[in-house]
């Protein structure tokens, strides 16, 4: 008896789709930290659908930010497990995009897992960079200083990196709004400078921000 090729194929791709072992809940996962958190933890959660044990052969990590491990080693038919990811926020502030690869014994191995992470920041600068022209007049310009909605943080002092410049720190409303003004004392060449401005929160974080400074 013949087959329809067409019905032939849809059922390949059927058996294909469906003989994947490890039924994964979602493959990408978003999140976003808190204020000062150090680490960010995420789980995969997959369950395994075939008729046999499948095993953790490797898993690793696009950056040394993220660590992964499994739950277990050897997964029984019908187990459920997960993959667990723990990022390391440090110092980084925005969008972060961080891969999760697991290799297993069934034939759809490797699977990419990605982990998506918002690190919103603590503290706002308008602008982050100030500027002059060669020879422009070396009047001072100013930085404004925010912590993010809910949060109070006391800045208290701002070291400049290149003597060609100085910066001062103004209270405009404590723990809410400082000025930064910075001033080159010379014009007539191009350099740059990064200014660290120095605070602390009222549960004790220490926060350092940075500015920077340019003669273009």
């Amino acid at each position: 008896m013949c087959r329809n090729p067409a019905v032939a194929l849809a059922a390949g791709l059927l058996l294909a789709t469906t003989s994947l072992a490890l039924d994964w809940k979602a493959k990408t996962l978003s999140v976003a930290t808190a204020p000062f958190q150090t680490t960010q933890d995420v789980a995969f959660e997959f369950k395994n659908n075939s008729g046999k044990s499948v095993t953790i052969l490797d898993i690793e990590t696009s950056c040394d930010c993220l660590d992964a491990t499994a739950d277990l080693k050897v997964y029984a038919p019908g187990a459920t497990g997960a993959i667990k990811a723990k990022f390391t926020v440090g110092d980084r502030i925005g969008l972060y995009e961080r891969v999760v690869t697991v290799v297993t014994d069934e034939p759809d191995s490797p699977v990419r897992l990605i982990m998506k992470i918002d690190v919103p920041a603590v503290a706002t600068l308008e602008p982050a960079r100030v500027a002059w022209q060669v020879n422009e007049a070396s009047a001072e310009k100013s930085v404004e200083l925010t912590p993010a909605a809910g949060i109070e943080i006391v800045f208290s002092a701002a070291r400049v990196t290149n003597a060609a410049f100085t910066a001062r720190l103004e209270t405009v409303v404590e723990g809410k709004h400082y000025r930064l003004q910075i001033k080159p004392g010379d014009t007539s060449k191009p350099i740059s400078a990064a200014i660290r401005i120095f605070g602390r929160d009222k549960d004790g974080h220490d926060v350092v921000l940075s500015a920077y400074a340019d003669i273009q």
